[in-house]
């Protein structure tokens, strides 16, 4: 059975999985470093990795929800040194700064 097919507001037929590459590009999305940062993610963190559950990465700026108060002031003092190890597993750096967030 060959793959949907979506009309495109120009009137255009494209097929579900090339929107989806499209959107991806144009949000700047790349499945390959979330992969990664999922992968090296507990092994970098060690323990602390059970404080804080990755949320997401927007811009360079990785989101992260802590567990409790004490585990984001932890996330605060060290994300320099976070974002220097996670970088270090990548080509080029992307992850600029760590961020604390409720949801």
């Amino acid at each position: 059975m060959p793959p949907p097919r979506i009309r495109t507001p120009r009137g255009q037929w494209s097929s579900a999985g090339e929107l989806i590459s499209a959107f991806k590009a144009r949000a700047g999305m790349q499945p390959d470093k979330i992969a990664i940062l999922n992968a090296v993610w507990e092994r970098e963190l060690g323990h602390f990795s059970r404080q804080w559950s990755l949320i997401g990465v927007r811009r360079g700026v990785l989101f992260v929800r802590p567990r409790s108060a004490a585990a984001a002031q932890e996330l605060h003092l060290r994300s320099v040194g976070i974002v220097r190890s996670l970088n270090k597993h990548f080509q080029r750096p992307w992850i600029k700064a760590v961020k604390a967030s409720l949801g």
